[in-house]
This record gives structure tokens, C-alpha cells and sequence, in this order.
């Protein structure tokens, strides 16, 4: 059977892939070029570790730099795991662990130091910077630190001193730098505690004696309290955490490294020391490690990453007796000529961290160059000509109103190329305007993924004025640099960047692109930004004058409230926008123009729920820190999230050359290579920290800028060439100075015989056009809510799950999950509960000390409305152990089951967590799920139809993932005081189980196919009234609704 497993693990790999995939190493370090299948080598080799290693599934970890890389590796183990596993058996992860290292840390500290950590969460970008803006001037102490750097010349302003204290912060973390005293003390249970917590929280760490210093180390301590208290970790803090555990707890590590023991790494180039320090423990206890990374490819030295880290673990790998180094050259990707200009330039590098540069081979024999034209380089006089090639070039590639594209790939393989196939790279997003115009007006749908470049669109810019109105800011804050908001405004609009001027020009340019603008939309929706303003402000109830002509129900309800708020939910003020504007009536569902304004739009929605994560928004000044300090960190290019999109548009995508790195496409235009653009004249400038450099030796700041050969930015230009498949264009527009990169690239591109200057009439009569089709194989990771959503109303998925919409966070938000952990604690321990159950007084008490202890936190909610929905948790979950003590008494059970279940027929994962599996007769089981609230309004919302296909994706999952036999489902209402109907049995037979499979499987292949188009389903009528979109949906029905229900 070994044998018979060799074969298939090794079988189509070419020699080098198959050394990989089968090597005896212990460590074993693989240098893997762009393109060459170092994905598929990875899965190979992890099924290699189970099928002929015999090694458990559990003990596997394997890290990837990103949740997109990680999605595509579980499929391939998944299905090279099947090539090993006999028939019938499901081929599942069984426990291994597939994904991001600051999730992996999060989830060992949860596993293996539950009592401190078990209720975190990662707190993104964004969140932390509205997390820090909520305590800046009293909690963390940042003015003084302001102060300090502003003094010190490092700084000037808030925002300033906030990016230099985050990145100290960071920086100190990746190195594991940061000890602080009081910080084994358990978090207080409520909001209204935490900052006296805090206060006592000091910094251990010497960082010296400088005024600067002394108050980054004052205001680092109050912040790590701070996430502490909020039970967040942001990346840095949760990787370090996790280190210092590893450093200083023998029994925690022993748990690690003896639970985990084979780890397969991706993208080594850009590890941090403290990632690096994870691997370390792992090989010095004896565990196996495959690291795969090409120096080549390191581009994140700004967020921290070292390519020399990758170097000096390969030279100990070489080094190793057990050791190994293992290249990949065959690119799989690219034609001939683009592989020789990527190794020609490759060849440039000067600084190759002590490794091999292996020149790439083409791996794909019939994968041919088809003329010179689809290859080329070329200089304008100005970047509207730039723009204006790009999209006429794109234009002859993917001609618009077709079904056919430019043929690409072999075989039968071969397709026409889609405006998804096709990506437009620019170094920075300040001028990525020009080319979205560009396509604009050749009627080219494109879409700006996420980050800075966001900020540049005119819709997105016309919401965050009126958002930024209501808040009391006049005007976007920045200097006249065109990165700033006022610097791309004036770019793009050519008006002030006061947001009575933003309006007027976002909508006219909306206006001149074809949509349908309402002629009052400009007064209507200042009107409202002024009244909410007014709400803000005024204690009593506000003058209705003006509230009567507002278009939106729920804002003229809020507006006439008669006491201030005391809390802002920004979510649901932007979506008050989007319908005073008009949004769902300013074009056609399918429009491109339209659908690409959308997206932007439900991008912004996504990316703004960070400013409600981290908690509750005040009235005052707050919510006016909290929109400029996001505003201010989106264009000076804060990590700002992208929502997952589990179905992407057909559309171009504009973006940043770091955020295509993984990505492929069948052409790429790497633009804007131009004097001091690319490579940037920022790149050899040293970052500044808020420490004095004798006191933290470990860091180097001059190691972390560029060199003098401006190798990291020549990797850059590395991994733009590199995302080609068939045609790649490299342009700029000189000036009157030229890039030195495109002066060193012309003749690299000459020489590989591309054409010196294609124009797109000379290409147009090299394009053999073949009908389109997706160009790589789709997989779809996803879970039963987001199927839930396309199964009730496809609109409701396509709005939230394809454009990024994102509903408001309410007051109770955390409850449902307060109540989950506190159940979760009961089942942990079932004959002890089922003992406080003879003593109602008690058994209060106990649920009250679990609340104490944490485990219902709520984030959004303090004072009154905290004690009545704490009172209300503990009386249920009471009630609850008092109901069913005589099957805690006797059973056992297993809490919070994660899982993660293939579908083959349509390659759907789908992921979640069973409630409670009861071990009824093991292998025989019963899963519960817990609803909150009463059965006929629990807070799910879900019909009995859809509960039950809920329990049946969980019984498939217990059926395949965890070798149970489930006899049937259970949904509890906890809340519910009728007896009789607490409970709600769900089938869970072979039959039902089977037509939930199909179930899934159909709705996989609709949402896979973009089956959008429907409105509520059926079952569903009714649903467009309480929706959290129908006030911005577009969709017929939901236009219906809002007209039958107008005033």
C-alpha cells in the first residue's frame, strides 16, 4: 500500500517537485520560483507525512502567508489526502491545522492557556486604530506621547504620533521585546472596570531614558492593557504573546511541540523574528519542518518581514546532518519570454540573503510566446496617454459587449480571457485614478481591491464626506501631498477638500459616468449630515424642521429621539447615506459602471465595521476621531482589510504590486514606472521608532530600509513581471526624467525579443479570439450562514458576501456568544453542574462566578443595559442546567466542535463549530445547537427549514470529519420559558443527510455560477422589510417594497 501511495504522491511532478514532496530530511528547506507548483508540492507533501510516513493528521501544521493561500492548500490536501485514503472514507483534515501564524497563535493560546485567552479575538488595522483613538487622550496617555515626538522631530500631529507609536509597538513585538508588569492579571468582566485595570499595567521593558522613550514605554503598557481588557490581540501582540509563552511556561511549550510536530511553512522570505522563533521550537524539539520561500519574492521588509531570517535558516538546513535544500525551478505560469526577462531582471538583485538564485526553466512544454506583441515595453509623453493604451490594449484583449477573449492556454485548456484575467499593477495607488478613468470611458469594468487606492474613488469619497459632515469635521485633514485625501481630491475632483465642495463634484462625476443621480441628492444628503450633526450635539430633542424631508424612516426616527444618544453605530449612518442619496436607484443590477461604484461602495461598508469592532462609538468628538483618524491610516496605508469575496467580479482589477503578490493573471500591465515612483524615493529612508537605539540593539533601522541597489524594490518589480501568464506590458509615463528601472528593463525586454513599442492596432491583429471561460479551477470556501443567505434572498448573499456590505453592529452584539461560552463551561463539566442544580441559589451563584471570570463580555455595552442582559443570561443559562440536569448528570459531552467539510462534487469547504456533540453511545451522538431567545423570535432569525439544514451540515460533518454516527439533531432555545417547546428535533438520517449534501452542492454550483439575480425566495416573502440591505438593495423586489411603503 506504501508503495501504491508513493506512486500517486509522486506521479506527474517533475524530478525536482518529486525530490520535494519525497524527501527523508527532517528540515528541509524548498527555494520555490514563481510558478512552480510550490502549492501543489506543499499538499503533496503533507499527505506524504500520513500516507507513507505514517504520521497522525493533528500533529500537522502548516502556515501560509494569507487566509486566501491557506483556503487554496486546504483544498489541496484535502484532495491529494483522497489519493491515500480508501474508498468511502472521507479524506479530512481530522485536526490539522491550516492557515495564518497569528491564527495559529490565537488559536494555541485559546487551546492551551484557555483560562486567560479563550475569549480573544485578532483585532484588525482598522480596529486597533479605532480602538486607540477611543483611548488616546486619557487611557493610553498618547498626547504626551505626541508631544514627546514632536519634540524629538519624529512626529508632527496626532495621527503622526499614532503611526509612530503602532509601528514602535509592532516593531518591539516582532522581535519579542516588550515584557510588562501586572500582565498575568485576569481582565475585568465589565467595560466600566477597564480602565483602572489598565492604569496598573506597567512597561518592564528598558527602552531608555529619553522623553520619548519614557512615554512610548507609559503608553505601550496602557495600550497592551487596553486589548487585554477588550480580550483583542492584534497581530503583532498575538505572536508575541504566544513566543513569551513558549519562552517562559516549560508545561506550555510541552503542550505545543508535543501536540504539533511536523510543520510545512509558506512564503519563509517574509517571516518576522518572532515567527522565526516559532519555527525554532519546533525544530529544537525534534519536530519535522519543510520551509518554502524564494529571496526573490521578500517584499514586506516595511511590515517587518526579513529576508535575511529565510537565509540564515537555510544556511542552518544546509548545514544539518538530517537536513536538506531543495529548488524549484520549472515556472508553470508564464511563457518563455516572460521567464527570461523575470530571471534576467531577477539577476539584478545584488543582496540574495547568502542563498542560490536558480534561474526559472519553462515548465509547460506546449506553453509557447504566440508573437513579440504580446510582450512589450514603452514610454509616454503623459500619464492620460498611459491610461489611455492601457485601456485600448485591454480593449482588443477582452473586446466589451463579447462573450470571447484573447486566446490563452493549451490545449484543452485553452479559453478566451475574461476582464477578470487581467490586472493593472501600479507601485503606489496615488495616480491609479487615471487608469480607472481610462477604462471608464472605454467601457471596461474594474475594480479597486481594498487599501489606499480605495480612497481615490469619487463614490467613496462623496460617503465619507457626508459621514465626516455629520461627524463635525469641515474638511479631510493632510497636506496638499498627492497621497493625502486632500491631495487625491484634488486629483480627482479639482475642488477643495471641504466636504461642502467634495459632495457637489463626487456626484457630478457620478452623474457624467451615466448614473442615475437624483438632482436633490446634493442638498438632501447635507441636509441630513447637518441634522444628524445637530442630533450629536443638542441634549433635548432637536427642531423637527428639516427632519420631515428626510428620505430615510429610521433616520428620522432617530433624529426625533427625544435625549442625545449616547452611543453612534457609523454602519448604520452610512447606510442612512446610501439611501438619502438614492444609491439603490442610481442604475441597474448588472450595469458595469453601476456594479463597479457598488462595489467600491460595499468595500467601504466592509472596511468600516472596524470602527465598530473594537467597541461603542460616542456622540461627541469620537465618532469625528474616529472617521479622520480612518481616513488619515487608509491613505497613508494602513493595512486596511479586503472583504473576502467569495464570488469576485468579472471585472479589472487595479492594485498595488504588493497586493497581486500570490495572485496570477492571464495579462498584466505593471504601470507607472516612473521617476521616483517606482523605485520609490521614499524606499532607502530609514524608519523612525520611539525608542533610543542603544537601549534595543536587536533592532537595526538602517537594515530595514533599502540599499543603495534598491534590491528590495527590484523584488518588487520581481514579483510584478512575475504575475504574467501570456501577455505582460511594462509603461510609464517619463517626463522628463526616466526610471532607472524601465531604463534597465527596456533592454531586458529587447533582448527576450518583445516588442519595443506595441500599440494596440499591431496588437489587434495578433489576438485569436476563443469564447471565455474562468480561467483557473474555483473553489469556494464558505459556511451555512452564507449559504443560509443565498438561499433565502441571492441578492442578500450578493450584496454581502460579493460587494462587501456589512450590517450595523447593535447594542446586544456579544450576547449570543456571552451565553455560548458560559453554555460551553457547563458541558466542559456536566456532573458538577448537574449537582448545583438541587440548589437553585447556587446555582446562580456558579453561573454569576463564570461571568466574573469573563466569560460574558460584552464589548458594546455597559452600565444598565449590561446588567439587564447579563441578569438575563444568567437566569437562562440557570434554567437551562436546571432543565436537562439529569442528562448532565449521566452523559458527557463535547463543547464547540470545530469543522471543516469538503463537498468534492463542487469543490465547497464548508466551515463551522457544533454547539454540544452529546455522547449519547459513541460512536453514536446527538448535536445541539443553541438559539437565544424564544422559539418562535430567536435571535437567528432561521426558518425550521433552514435550522435543519444547519444540523444536517453539522451531521455530515460529525458523519465524516469526526467517525461519529449522528442519531439526530437538537436546536434548544435558551430563553424559551414554555417547556414544551424548548426543543426542536432534527432528523439526522442517511436519507436526510444525503439531501443535504445535495442541497449544498446545488446552492455551491448557483452561487459559483452567479446565479445573483433573484430576489427573496419563496419561503422568504416578506424578508426585504426587516433586511439589513433593503433600504440599498437594487434588486426589483426590494424597489417594490420601498415604494408600497413610502410615505
Amino acid at each position: 500500500m506504501t508503495e501504491l501511495f508513493r506512486s500517486r504522491l509522486l506521479g506527474g511532478l517533475n524530478a525536482e517537485q518529486a525530490a520535494a514532496v519525497g524527501s527523508a530530511a527532517r528540515l528541509l528547506g524548498v527555494v520555490a520560483g514563481a510558478g512552480s507548483g510550490k502549492t501543489e508540492v506543499m499538499a503533496r507533501r503533507v499527505a506524504w507525512w500520513i500516507g507513507v510516513d505514517g504520521v497522525n493528521r493533528s500533529r500537522i501544521v502548516a502556515f501560509t502567508f494569507t487566509e486566501a493561500a491557506a483556503e487554496e492548500l486546504k483544498f489541496r490536501v484535502r484532495e491529494r489526502i483522497g489519493w491515500i485514503t480508501p474508498d468511502g472514507v472521507d479524506p479530512s483534515l481530522s485536526g490539522m491545522y491550516v492557515g495564518t501564524i497569528h491564527a495559529f497563535c490565537l488559536k494555541c493560546l485559546r487551546e492551551f492557556a484557555a483560562a486567560q485567552y479563550y475569549n480573544y479575538d485578532v483585532l484588525d488595522d482598522v480596529s486597533r486604530m479605532s480602538l486607540v483613538q477611543r483611548g488616546y487622550w486619557d487611557l493610553l496617555g498618547l498626547r504626551a506621547f505626541e508631544a514627546a515626538a514632536s519634540a524629538a522631530g519624529l512626529a508632527q500631529g496626532r495621527f503622526a504620533a499614532i503611526d509612530l507609536f503602532l509601528r514602535t509597538y509592532d516593531i518591539l513585538n516582532e522581535h519579542v521585546a516588550l515584557t510588562f508588569s501586572g500582565a498575568d492579571r485576569t481582565a475585568p468582566p465589565r467595560g466600566e472596570e477597564e480602565n483602572d485595570w489598565c492604569r496598573l499595567m506597567g512597561c518592564d521593558t528598558d527602552l531608555g531614558d529619553s522623553d520619548l522613550a519614557l512615554a512610548f514605554a507609559h503608553s505601550a503598557a496602557r495600550y497592551y492593557a487596553f486589548l487585554r481588557a477588550r480580550r483583542f490581540l492584534d497581530f503583532s501582540t498575538a505572536q508575541a504573546e504566544f513566543v513569551r509563552l513558549l519562552r517562559t511556561d516549560a508545561a506550555f511549550t510541552a503542550r505545543v511541540t508535543g501536540f504539533y510536530d511536523r510543520l510545512v511553512i509558506d512564503e519563509v522570505q517574509d517571516i518576522n523574528p518572532a515567527q522565526a522563533a516559532i519555527i525554532d521550537a519546533i525544530v529544537e524539539a525534534g519536530g519535522t519542518v519543510t520551509a518554502v520561500g524564494d529571496h526573490r519574492q521578500a517584499i514586506y521588509a516595511f511590515r517587518g518581514g526579513r529576508v535575511d531570517l529565510m537565509g540564515d535558516l537555510f544556511e542552518r538546513i544546509a548545514a544539518a546532518p538530517d537536513g536538506a535544500i531543495q529548488p524549484l525551478p520549472a515556472n508553470y505560469r508564464s511563457t518563455p519570454r516572460i521567464i527570461g526577462i523575470a530571471n534576467a531582471w531577477a539577476a539584478t538583485i545584488g543582496d540574495n540573503a547568502g542563498m542560490d538564485s536558480p534561474p526559472m526553466i519553462s515548465g509547460v512544454e506546449d506553453r509557447v510566446d504566440l508573437t513579440p506583441q504580446h510582450v512589450g515595453i514603452q514610454d509616454f509623453a503623459t500619464r492620460d496617454d498611459e491610461a489611455a493604451w492601457i485601456a485600448e490594449t485591454i480593449s482588443r484583449l477582452v473586446p466589451p459587449g463579447s462573450d470571447e477573449g484573447a486566446r490563452h492556454g493549451e490545449g484543452d485548456r485553452e479559453r478566451g480571457l475574461g476582464y477578470s484575467d487581467v490586472a493593472v499593477l501600479v507601485r503606489a495607488s496615488t495616480e491609479i485614478a487615471a487608469y480607472a478613468r481610462a477604462l471608464q470611458q472605454h467601457g471596461i469594468p474594474a475594480v479597486v481591491r481594498g487599501g489606499a487606492d480605495l480612497f481615490s474613488q469619487c463614490e467613496v469619497m462623496l460617503v465619507l464626506s457626508a459621514l465626516m459632515l455629520a461627524s463635525g469635521a469641515e474638511e479631510y485633514l493632510g497636506g496638499a501631498q498627492a497621497t493625502s485625501m486632500p491631495g487625491r481630491i484634488a486629483a480627482v475632483l479639482g475642488v477643495s477638500p471641504r466636504h461642502e465642495a467634495v459632495i457637489p463634484a463626487a456626484l457630478a462625476d457620478l452623474e457624467s459616468h451615466g448614473l442615475a443621480i437624483p438632482g436633490d441628492a446634493d442638498v438632501r444628503i447635507v441636509n441630513l449630515a447637518q441634522l444628524i450633526r445637530l442630533r450629536l450635539v443638542t441634549e433635548d430633542r432637536i427642531d423637527p424642521a428639516g427632519i420631515d424631508y428626510v428620505r430615510s424612516a429610521r433616520a428620522r426616527a432617530w433624529l426625533l429621539t427625544r435625549r442625545r444618544p449616547r452611543r453612534v453605530f457609523p454602519q448604520m449612518m452610512f447606510q442612512w447615506m446610501l439611501e438619502e442619496l438614492g444609491f439603490a436607484d442610481w442604475g441597474e443590477v448588472g450595469d458595469p459602471v453601476y456594479e463597479a461604484v457598488r462595489f467600491h461602495i460595499g468595500q467601504l461598508s466592509f472596511q468600516l465595521k472596524g470602527l465598530e469592532t473594537a467597541g461603542w462609538t460616542g456622540p461627541g468628538d469620537d465618532l469625528k476621531f474616529q472617521l479622520i483618524g480612518f481616513v488619515m491610516w487608509g491613505v497613508g496605508g494602513g493595512r486596511i482589510p479586503e472583504a473576502p469575496l467569495l464570488a469576485p467580479p468579472d471585472a479589472v482589477t487595479l492594485t498595488t504590486m504588493h497586493s497581486a503578490k500570490g495572485l496570477e493573471f492571464g495579462a498584466v500591465f505593471v504601470a507607472d514606472v516612473k521617476w521616483a515612483r517606482f523605485p520609490s524615493q521614499r524606499a532607502r529612508s530609514q524608519p523612525k521608532f520611539a525608542f533610543d537605539a542603544s537601549a534595543v540593539p536587536m533592532i537595526n533601522a538602517a537594515a530595514l530600509a533599502d540599499n543603495a541597489n534598491y534590491d528590495n524594490e527590484r523584488r518588487l518589480m520581481y514579483v510584478a513581471l512575475t504575475r504574467a501568464e501570456r501577455f505582460l506590458f511594462v509603461s510609464a509615463s517619463a517626463g522628463a526624467n526616466r526610471s532607472r528601472f524601465m531604463a534597465e528593463l527596456t533592454p531586458v525586454f529587447l533582448r527576450e525579443g518583445a516588442a519595443p513599442a506595441p500599440v494596440p492596432a499591431d496588437l489587434g491583429g495578433t489576438i485569436e479570439l476563443r469564447p471565455r471561460a474562468a480561467g483557473h479551477e474555483s473553489r469556494l470556501s464558505t459556511s451555512f450562514s452564507d449559504l443560509r443567505y443565498f438561499l433565502e434572498c441571492p441578492q442578500d448573499f450578493y450584496l454581502r458576501k460579493v460587494l462587501g456590505f456589512t450590517p450595523p453592529v447593535g447594542q446586544e452584539f456579544g450576547y449570543g456568544r456571552g451565553v455560548h461560552n458560559l453554555l460551553r463551561a457547563v458541558h466542559e463539566d456536566p456532573a458538577t453542574w448537574a449537582r448545583l442544580a438541587e440548589n437553585p441559589a447556587g446555582l446562580r451563584d456558579a453561573v454569576r462566578r463564570l461571568v466574573e471570570d469573563g466569560l460574558f463580555y460584552l464589548r458594546h455595552t455597559v452600565g444598565g443595559p449590561y446588567d439587564r442582559m447579563m441578569n438575563k443570561a444568567v437566569s437562562n443559562v440557570s434554567e437551562y442546567v436546571a432543565a436537562y440536569a439529569h442528562e448532565l448528570e449521566r452523559l458527557e459531552f463535547e463543547p464547540e466542535k470545530p469543522f471543516e467539510t469538503l463537498f468534492p462534487e463542487e469543490r465547497v469547504l464548508v466551515t463551522g463549530s457544533i454547539d454540544v456533540v452529546r455522547l449519547d453511545a459513541p460512536p453514536r451522538v446527538t448535536l445541539i445547537d443553541f438559539k437565544s431567545g424564544r422559539s418562535n423570535g430567536n435571535a437567528s432569525g432561521l426558518s425550521e427549514r433552514m435550522m435543519a439544514m444547519q444540523l444536517g451540515i453539522y451531521g455530515v460533518a460529525a458523519a465524516h470529519e469526526m467517525q461519529f454516527e449522528p442519531d439526530q439533531g437538537l436546536v434548544r432555545y435558551i430563553g424559551e420559558p414554555d417547556a414544551s417547546k424548548r426543543e426542536l428535533p432534527v432528523q439526522l438520517s442517511e436519507a436526510s443527510l444525503a439531501q443535504v449534501r445535495r442541497d449544498v452542492v446545488a446552492t455551491a454550483g448557483n452561487i459559483r455560477r452567479r446565479h445573483f439575480g433573484a430576489g427573496p425566495a419563496p419561503e422568504s416573502q416578506g424578508r426585504c422589510g426587516p433586511c439589513d440591505f433593503g433600504t440599498i438593495c437594487a434588486h426589483g423586489a426590494a424597489r417594490a417594497h420601498r415604494l408600497q411603503t413610502s410615505r
